[in-house]
């Protein structure tokens, strides 16, 4: 997460045969008792692996003790399931929902906002939406930062515009706390997201200069936009992305833009995401898939996609199908303008489509 500076501390326990069978939940809470005797911290994450959650440990009622034994000391977990990627923004949010905790209140600054963007790869990340609120003059604060005590600066804000679906519990326990207004706009990413998401924050903070701005940028990558529809249109493209670190929603929506027809398996289904999914159905008629699939193989025979976004894991499904695959952990950070502009303006360069073309080739002569 880029903690580094805020002393993230990472310990794990050891489990031995009798423990998988009859359950750990006794070393677990000893291990942070003996934690909290080492390094004193304010928050402590418990964060499981398939065994415990296979044999059903009982790590809330082991919280449940320790919040007895050292009432001082948060400490929180995450029920994940199997889903990766699911579980990795879920619980990166659950993690953030634990520091809040930590937090004390503080003075709001008058017509502060605050962005509330995603854990990890958005800390010190988020320059791309950061400087038109600076060149316009509003007070802002950002979520997260690379340190702990920056973002603990959050509480400052009266208002809050969460920019990617996956903070939904850390903004619901902001608001709770601090009484920090939260208004979720939409994704600030591709042209039309990052611009309508801009003005509708310049109509509720009243600020003609930001408008002003989105005019501006709105001149600059306008034509370029324009020139990626028309190759979006010549070669067709029918794009899958599969539950990545919740981008699956952004990069489609960039995509769709283009002229992409655009299926979405998406692995967060919070509030947020119900308003992001009904923003691009209505725009740009992106297709959502919420039901079970045993193979990604089988959904792609079934929608028979030119290109897919997916996990590392995926790829043997896709790539022996000789199909254009993009690992969608690579694609991170995807707001504002230029994002868009050079995804688009570099995308079929990357599918390398003349090594598949070739193999095709290849397998329709040979392969028998």
């Amino acid at each position: 997460m880029s903690c580094r500076p805020a002393q993230l501390v990472t310990a794990g326990t050891l489990v031995n045969k009798s423990e998988v069978i009859f359950g750990g939940e006794a070393s677990l809470k000893q291990q942070v008792k003996n934690l909290y005797e080492k390094y004193h911290p304010k928050v402590i994450v418990i964060i499981t692996t398939c065994v415990p959650q296979l044999i059903g440990e009982d790590v809330e009622g082991v919280i449940a003790e320790l919040k007895q034994d050292i009432p001082e000391l948060s400490v929180t977990t995450c029920k994940t399931g199997f889903n990766y990627p699911r579980s990795m923004p879920l619980g990166s949010d659950a993690a953030w929902v634990a520091l809040i905790e930590s937090f004390t209140p503080q003075e709001k600054v008058p017509g502060a906002i605050g962005i509330i963007g995603r854990t990890g790869q958005d800390a010190g990340n988020l320059a791309a939406i950061e400087m038109y609120f600076k060149k316009a003059g509003i007070p802002f604060f950002s979520f997260p930062t690379p340190h702990i005590d920056t973002m603990a600066q959050i509480v400052r804000a009266e208002r809050l515009y969460p920019i990617h679906i996956t903070p939904w519990l850390t903004c619901k326990r902001l608001n709770e706390a601090f009484s920090c207004e939260v208004q979720y706009l939409e994704i600030p990413a591709g042209i039309e997201g990052t611009s309508r998401f801009l003005r509708s924050v310049a109509d509720r903070e009243k600020c003609q200069k930001l408008h002003d701005l989105v005019d501006q940028e709105e001149c600059r990558v306008l034509p370029t936009l324009e020139n990626i529809k028309r190759q979006f249109a010549r070669e067709k493209v029918r794009m899958l992305l599969v539950t990545g670190p919740a981008n699956e929603v952004s990069i489609g929506k960039i995509l769709a833009e283009f002229g992409a027809e655009v299926f979405i398996v998406p692995c967060m289904k919070n509030k947020f995401y119900q308003q992001e999914k009904k923003i691009l159905q209505e725009r740009y008629a992106i297709k959502f898939i919420e039901e079970d699939f045993d193979l990604l193989g089988d959904l792609i025979d079934e929608i028979r996609p030119t290109a897919v976004s997916v996990e590392f894991q995926a790829q043997p499904e896709t790539i022996s199908r000789f199909l254009p695959t993009f690992i969608n952990m690579l694609y991170l950070v995807e707001y504002g303008y230029d994002y868009a502009l050079d995804l688009g303006t570099n995308f079929f360069k990357n599918m390398h489509k003349p090594v598949y073309e070739t193999w095709n080739q290849l397998v329709k002569k040979y392969g028998g």
